[in-house]
């Protein structure tokens, strides 16, 4: 084989520095637009946990290896700028692709039943891999391009990986910033297929490209991924919202955060779906009773449907009930769907719990503050601790009471566990309200904690529940008022923490996620 002459390759391998770096700009901007979104495109379908957000990083991490890896052995055997823009055709169609997958994915998941661990790590794999390893494929073929004095080794690669980190800085703050609060996850991964496909198309050089069969393809992947209608009724800066009729006539709705139902919400204010809602209920009738049914001031730990702030205004002489709902898109959708009004006695504060309690005059004092803001997917951990229990009681009135939802199971128990240990450091009084009579053996179960500076009265507990069943709440009512009243005896709860693993919460060690992990897999 004739060898050409050395001044005909440097030529031809050697590309003006700036496209060269475009092309890695490029590569890595769309690389990081990618992992921001993976987290919220897994979310409707699997949750957003500590085991989603690991997946994710994990297999881009794994992407990325693999991408420079293979990247490097290709550019030394002779690359050449084709094959760089070949790169951005393969990453391109892999994340048209992908987003065809997402629901298939989801239906495979849930036939096989997999470890939540092992369908997030096969969802990211399916999702994100392909398109994170093409992509880093660019980065080590650039650099060899690119190399024509080895003198100048330092500053060339410096300057490609400078370029490199600048377009994931971009990336990700035109990501969380601008992106995902004006677009769709869907448009902005076909946006970014597109941007890829273009810049493939620029890097070959080669017009048939367009003319070709993948083009067309690709195209028709892209038009039809546009036309299909959005998976979510609104995407906010948290969650993706959905809505669904429910009852004759679709006048009640159901609101859906990513892969779970919130609230249902019907024009009827006194109409309380969830059992865990008419413990909420009791609750506030037995703080009313203690006031002589002055008027009530309450704080709400989480919106979402709205629904126990307008159940209070519809029941109670109120004096202030506030709302703290991190997310304004949530508020919104309970404005557009479910009939919610802000104003009036009803006040929103779209901001971090934590942060808008610690920030309240130590003088301002609520009867009833109601938690509201955990799943079995993802719990704000910095409101499970002891130090925010702490910031709690300070703004509960003396004969108030604290009332939040925990989700657990007797088999695991250690999510409870905690929270009993945690709070009763704080609270003189923690009672335990199961939501079903033979919760041991009924698996996952929603429990609800009552923490309060005075004891709580049974028998005043009783009247109350009594009060609130025949005269507050709208029927139907699933759940007997027997089975609502129960509470833990003081046995119950000293056997429950001495036969279950638990931990003291604090900002320095909240495992919440790891604790929640077989509750969650459970119900998978």
């Amino acid at each position: 084989m004739e060898e050409r002459p050395k001044e005909e390759m440097k030529t031809e391998r050697v590309l003006p520095v700036i496209p060269a770096h475009a092309f890695v700009f490029i590569a890595s901007f769309c690389l990081m637009v990618i992992e921001l979104v993976a987290g919220r495109i897994m979310a409707p379908y699997l949750g957003s946990s500590l085991y989603t957000w690991t997946s994710v990083i994990g297999v881009i991490l794994m992407g990325i290896t693999a991408g420079n890896w293979i990247g490097g052995v290709i550019a030394e055997r002779g690359a050449k700028w084709k094959t760089v823009g070949a790169m951005f055709f393969l990453a391109a169609f892999a994340a048209v692709i992908s987003y065809y997958t997402y629901q298939p994915l989801y239906w495979a998941m849930n036939s096989m039943m997999p470890p939540i661990e092992v369908a997030s790590f096969l969802f990211a794999m399916a999702g994100f891999f392909p398109a994170s390893f093409f992509l880093s494929m660019v980065t080590p073929m650039v650099i060899t391009l690119r190399l024509s004095d080895l003198k100048k080794t330092g500053s060339t690669v410096g300057g490609i990986y400078a370029i490199s980190a600048m377009a994931s800085i971009l990336g990700t703050f035109l990501t969380g910033y601008v992106l995902i609060a004006l677009l769709s996850v869907r448009i902005i991964v076909l946006m970014v297929a597109a941007i890829l496909m273009l810049t493939g198309i620029l890097a070959l050089a080669d017009k048939s490209l367009v003319r070709g069969a993948p083009m067309l393809l690709f195209l028709a992947l892209l038009y039809l991924g546009l036309l299909a209608p959005p998976f979510c009724k609104m995407e906010t800066a948290y969650y993706c919202v959905r809505i669904h009729d429910i009852g004759s006539g679709g006048q009640g709705k159901a609101l859906l955060l990513d892969h779970l139902v919130h609230s249902f919400s019907t024009p009827d204010p006194r109409f309380l779906a969830y059992d865990y809602e008419s413990i909420y209920a009791v609750a506030t009738e037995y703080v009313s009773r203690l006031k002589a049914e002055k008027p009530l001031d309450a704080l709400f730990i989480g919106g979402g449907g709205y629904v126990m702030p307008r159940y209070i205004q519809a029941n109670y002489k109120v004096g202030d009930l506030q709302v703290v709902e991190i997310d304004p898109g949530v508020t919104r959708a309970s404005q557009v769907y479910l009939g919610f009004v802000p104003g009036g006695q009803i006040k929103n504060v779209n901001m971090d719990a934590r942060l808008y309690m610690s920030r309240l005059p130590e003088d301002r004092k609520f009867d009833i503050i109601f938690g509201d803001a955990f799943n079995d997917y993802s719990i704000p951990f910095h409101l499970t601790t002891k130090e925010f229990a702490d910031i709690v009681r300070k703004h509960l009135a003396p004969n108030g009471v604290y009332a939040l939802n925990v989700i657990d199971s007797d088999r695991n128990g250690q999510v409870l566990g905690s929270f009993i240990d945690t709070l009763s450091q704080v609270f003189p009084h923690v009672e335990v309200a199961p939501l079903q009579s033979g919760w041991k053996d009924a698996g996952r179960n929603t429990f609800v904690i009552i923490a309060s500076n005075e004891p709580v009265s049974r028998a005043e507990w009783h009247d109350s529940a009594t009060v609130a069943f025949e005269t507050r709440l709208s029927p139907p009512i699933i759940t007997p008022q027997e089975q609502v009243e129960m509470l833990f005896s003081a046995d119950e709860t000293k056997d429950f923490l001495s036969t279950h693993h638990h931990v003291s919460l604090t900002d320095d060690y909240v495992p919440v996620d790891n604790l929640i992990a077989p509750v969650f897999r459970a119900s998978f």
